[in-house]
């Protein structure tokens, strides 16, 4: 009897934890975009951002191979959580070969690939020094599709904002 109700409480909180987190102010992030874990939901502007990819971004995700799964942007599909750089005149930001600086401190692991990690070709953002727009950029993960194949994002893209909660 008892091992019958370790397996369906084990069911209940393996099929109840996604539900539940989403009606909570906590996201569980297991990307390798920014470090995996949880996630809490905050109301001002914070160093993460969740964003929903716009329909070309998307198609352009797919083409280079990569699964964006259903979740809770406006079009079904999971918004993507990355770290987020605001440009300005006193903190433009510069994509080269080499990568990304911000404020002329340049990030490690954002020189753009040729190939997707599954091996599909990919297309960069041209490069420059910009003064606007909102960048997911991670430095974190030298593979992470972001703003150096996208661009600049605006506000209407960030889904909310969140500082980590508990990392793993």
């Amino acid at each position: 009897m008892s091992r019958i109700v370790l397996v369906v409480a084990a069911l209940v909180l393996v099929c109840g934890a996604p539900a539940a987190l989403q009606h909570s102010p906590l996201r569980f992030n297991a990307s390798a975009s920014v470090p995996t874990g949880l996630y809490r939901v905050v109301p001002q502007t914070s160093r993460y951002a969740a964003i929903c990819l716009s329909d070309p971004i998307l198609a352009t995700a797919r083409q280079a191979g990569l699964f964006i799964p259903a979740g809770e942007c406006p079009d079904g599909k999971e918004p993507i959580l990355k770290p987020i750089y605001r440009a300005s005149a006193d903190s433009p930001i510069t994509f080269s070969p080499s990568g990304f600086s911000v404020a002329e401190r340049a990030l490690k692991n954002t020189t753009a690939k040729l190939r997707s990690k599954t091996g599909e070709p990919l297309s960069h953002f041209a490069y420059g020094t910009y003064t606007t727009g909102l960048w997911a950029i991670s430095d974190y993960n030298p593979d992470s599709f972001d703003s150096r194949y996208f661009g600049p994002l605006t506000e209407a893209n960030v889904r909310y904002y969140a500082v980590p909660f508990l990392l793993f």
